[in-house]
């Protein structure tokens, strides 16, 4: 366990570039046969569904802190609702950002991810602002550290992975 606690942010985003960025791109690519896929977090969410998903991304490490990758649905809002929404004094320009890409990812942090995973789906105003507004659809992935001080650390950076390695017609959202 020592060894992750003395990474490099260098040492980080390579372990992300091998792990993270292939299980998106593969998570992406899959031909989706219906507008909803059985693993969706759209329909019928509860706290047992959303931890078979999230035990997907298990392994035998036992580790609770997370960085997860979160696919979004991308959907039409004006300025002036989000600002509404918000009680923001100005306009939001991740908005407009977002809105013109093809596809939404959002990277979050959590030492609980199934309670974080129902914030963001069901629970109004406890999730991101940017899952209200475009609401989580699919929970793409999930990497487990043993520390929080060290996901904290990954969150930025699995961003700036994603953002460097995936399409220009995708936009990923990090709140921190």
């Amino acid at each position: 366990m020592g060894r992750w606690y003395s990474k490099t942010n260098s040492h980080l985003k390579d372990e992300i570039k091998h792990t993270v960025l292939p299980r998106i791109e593969r998570a992406l690519s899959d031909p989706v046969d219906t507008e909803c896929p059985t693993n969706c977090l759209c329909h019928n969410v509860d706290n047992k569904r959303v931890a078979e998903l999230v035990n997907q991304f298990s392994d035998d490490t036992r580790w609770t802190d997370a960085v997860y990758v979160l696919e979004c649905f991308p959907r039409g809002v004006t300025q002036k609702v989000v600002r509404e929404e918000f009680r923001l004094q100005q306009d939001a320009p991740w908005v407009d950002q977002a809105q013109s890409k093809n596809k939404l990812l959002y990277v979050g942090v959590s030492q609980n991810v199934v309670n974080r995973m129902l914030e963001h789906v069901i629970a109004k105003g406890a999730g991101a602002h940017f899952t209200q507004i475009f609401p989580a659809t699919r929970l793409l992935s999930i990497e487990w550290y043993p520390s929080k001080s060290l996901a904290y650390r990954a969150e930025p950076i699995t961003a700036q992975v994603l953002e460097e390695g995936t399409s220009d017609q995708i936009y990923v959202s990090q709140p921190g």
